[in-house]
């Protein structure tokens, strides 16, 4: 029996996992729980950083054509090259920042799908190869070499925390993830995409659903559960680069995925039945017995007619101040606000799995019982023939 977590990198979403298993019987079984990575905010910043960093360049180009066209005697040459040397050190300035920003950003969704493996007991992590796409086309060439430039730093970083975690890292054919469906697709049944599940007959990439069982979900999940049966039914065919260590699956090996849900906690509604009423309201003697006299009565509201003084000092003057003679001040306005302290921008780790943006939405790392240990449940009814 083989336990694995697979992740890819889609649409939707920086990455997406499934976690899953091998049982005895040669089926792999989902918990049918997605984890999901999304930098929606980050992306966007690094897009701005981008188009930033592309308008300064071309600025730079067009003053660089300027100077080569005059000689360094014309009064315009000194001005023309102050300005560029500005541009320039602007230039620089924004590629550091770009590749701070997607540095920091690769480790923490490593360190994030690392952490979601051990908490799940998985032993082996599958991911896409990236190299088995071929981008096509202008747009597709520019699309991978963007969403490459921080994916393929993510493999690296995972790689690196894995194996720190004894936890194997192993890369398959990422061609027709999305393609099949993983419940009952088995490289035959096709997916339909979507914007929405509510928008079915409109041309989209985030949703996917299955017109032979009704499967509809996210596209990056359906991915990774694709990905997740390639790899622990492809496991005979894993090779192991000796010079780098990178192993990798080359063969595909298609196979559907039934989920099965985990057994959860108790909910808090169901923790409370359980408790009796003694417990809820303890007897007297069981009660705090250091209280040794009344308890005093609340204060009496002072009527309307009387005044009222309070110690609380108004965070803005009710009248402006009167104006200082013989000075140019201002009169005093609003209470000087105290100032946000300092803290840590470094990416800190702790149990509850802080990323360190404040623009990162990350599923939390939760460590589950066990499942599908019962008998398999039922397939749904076929679909009727309006929804097919």
């Amino acid at each position: 029996m083989c336990s694995g977590a697979a992740s890819t990198g889609g649409v939707n979403a920086l990455l997406t996992g499934a976690v899953g298993r091998l049982t005895g019987e040669g089926r792999v079984v989902s918990d049918g729980r997605p984890l999901v990575y999304d930098a929606t905010g980050v992306s966007a910043k690094l897009h701005r950083l981008r188009a930033e960093r592309e308008h300064l360049a071309a600025k730079r180009t067009r003053l660089e054509r300027l100077l080569a066209g005059i000689t360094p005697a014309d009064p315009r040459f000194a001005a023309l090259s102050a300005a560029c040397e500005v541009l320039r050190v602007e230039h620089e300035r924004v590629c550091a920042k770009i590749r701070n920003l997607n540095h920091a950003l690769a480790w923490s969704a490593a360190r994030w799908a690392v952490d979601q493996s051990i908490a799940a007991g998985a032993t082996v992590i599958y991911l896409e190869d990236l190299a088995s796409l071929e981008a096509r086309g202008r747009r597709g060439r520019a699309n991978a070499r963007l969403s490459g430039q921080v994916r393929g730093q993510v493999v690296e970083a995972i790689r690196h925390l894995a194996a720190k975690s004894a936890i194997a890292v192993v890369t398959v054919p990422a061609r027709g993830t999305s393609k099949f469906c993983p419940r009952c697709g088995d490289g035959t049944s096709l997916l339909q995409h979507c914007p929405a599940p509510d928008r079915r007959t409109e041309r989209g990439w985030a949703w996917a659903w299955c017109p032979a069982c009704g499967l509809s979900c996210d596209r990056d999940w359906a991915a990774a559960e694709r990905i997740l049966a390639r790899g622990l039914l492809g496991q005979q065919s894993t090779r192991t680069d000796r010079a780098t260590g990178i192993r990798t699956i080359r063969t595909v090996v298609e196979g559907n995925v039934a989920r099965a849900r985990r057994t959860r906690r108790p909910t808090r509604a169901a923790r409370r039945a359980r408790r009796t009423k003694t417990d809820l309201h303890p007897r007297p003697e069981a009660r705090d017995r250091s209280k040794r006299r009344p308890t005093p009565k609340r204060p009496t509201r002072t009527p309307a007619n009387t005044s009222r003084t309070s110690s609380h000092v108004p965070d803005r003057r009710t009248v402006p101040a009167p104006f200082p003679a013989g000075s140019g001040q201002r009169p005093a306005g609003q209470a000087p606000q105290t100032t946000r302290p300092a803290g840590r921008t470094v990416l800190v780790r702790d149990p509850q799995h802080r990323t360190g943006f404040h623009r990162v939405a990350a599923t939390p790392v939760l460590p589950l019982g066990p499942y599908a240990d019962g008998p398999p449940r039922p397939r749904p009814p076929d679909l009727p023939d309006i929804l097919r």
